[in-house]
């Protein structure tokens, strides 16, 4: 489910007080995610859910579904699954800009061969904006591994290989052990990456 501006919408108890204190553009946006994540829940058979958030802000979905929520300049998106089918679920949305000075090496090892090999990837593509291509599939990556490890192994607790075909390749970097194969694109103006995660 998508929007390109944010949404108004009812929430329940305990969403309310997720947001109690939150500045407005914090409240939008969360307003927005629940909106999109109850029309993401409806259409797979489940309506009217309560998306509480953690207290680092990451959704809380209902039992036996994961999901994820994305929001950006002109883009929210929110995309959910069935546990028994998806041991996470992750998608990013990164304005296609050059990243502030710094921000990749928190994010990435920019000594690795995995970067290295991504931005050549990248420049292959003809892609100029290559640092908010990993932003995004970092981030992707993280949300996914909050529900399926339950826990926040941050931003850069992955090793990411970024592939010339569109795909990504992703493997952990600290915390539990996975690999999984994400999808990457660049598209009016966004760095777009999603992945999924088996349970095995």
């Amino acid at each position: 489910m998508t929007a390109e501006h944010d949404l108004d919408g009812s929430l329940s108890d305990d969403e309310r007080d997720a947001i109690a204190t939150a500045l407005p553009k914090r409240r939008a946006e969360f307003v927005t995610g629940r909106v999109l994540g109850r029309r993401a829940l409806a259409a797979i058979g489940v309506w009217g859910a309560s998306i509480p958030c953690t207290r680092s802000g990451a959704p809380v979905w209902p039992a036996g579904f994961v999901g994820t929520i994305t929001h950006s300049i002109g883009l929210r998106a929110c995309a959910v699954g069935r546990r028994d089918e998806f041991a996470g679920i992750g998608i990013d949305a990164t304005p296609a800009c050059p990243l502030p000075d710094g921000v990749l090496e928190r994010v990435v090892d920019v000594g690795s061969a995995s970067v290295a090999s991504s931005l050549e990837a990248l420049r292959r593509r003809g892609i100029q904006s290559s640092d908010s291509v990993l932003l995004a599939t970092a981030e992707a990556v993280a949300k996914a591994r909050t529900s399926a490890h339950g826990g926040w192994y941050g931003i850069d607790g992955a090793n990411i290989t970024v592939c010339p075909d569109g795909s990504f390749i992703a493997s952990a970097r600290r915390g539990p052990r996975f690999a999984g194969t994400g999808r990457w694109s660049v598209d009016g103006g966004m760095a777009l990456a999603g992945i999924t995660l088996d349970e095995h």
